[in-house]
């Protein structure tokens, strides 16, 4: 088995006496990271290579990789064209934290963005 790729895998949580700028770091890592996993994810159910989606979105291969990657934080106007290019429609939805154990589920509010 090779090494995982870099970039797959959430960063590390820092410990609590790292302070703020640690925990605001990771939280724009852990972030970016989901990003790109959804668009790497969406790209390969659209059944499309890097070169034919950046083509389509009007960006280059290098950008759609970086993005895969975690590497960069797109803007929401960025992921929409990609979403567009693959056929799908961008949804931000922002949903309460997980419930404990023993405590009912939140319910949530899902909206979508006009098209």
């Amino acid at each position: 088995m090779g090494r995982p790729r870099q970039g797959s895998v959430a960063p590390a949580r820092p410990a609590a006496q790292r302070g703020p700028e640690a925990f605001a770091r990771y939280e724009r890592a852990r972030t970016s990271i989901m990003v790109g996993s959804a668009v790497r994810a969406a790209r390969r159910r659209a059944g499309l290579s890097q070169v034919e989606l950046a083509r389509r979105a009007g960006t280059s291969q290098p950008s759609i990789a970086r993005l895969e990657r975690g590497l960069v934080s797109p803007t929401v106007v960025s992921l929409d064209r990609i979403a567009r290019a693959l056929g799908a429609e961008l949804v931000i939805d922002f949903e309460a934290p997980r419930s404990q154990p023993g405590q009912p589920p939140t319910p949530t509010n899902h909206s979508r963005l006009p098209a």
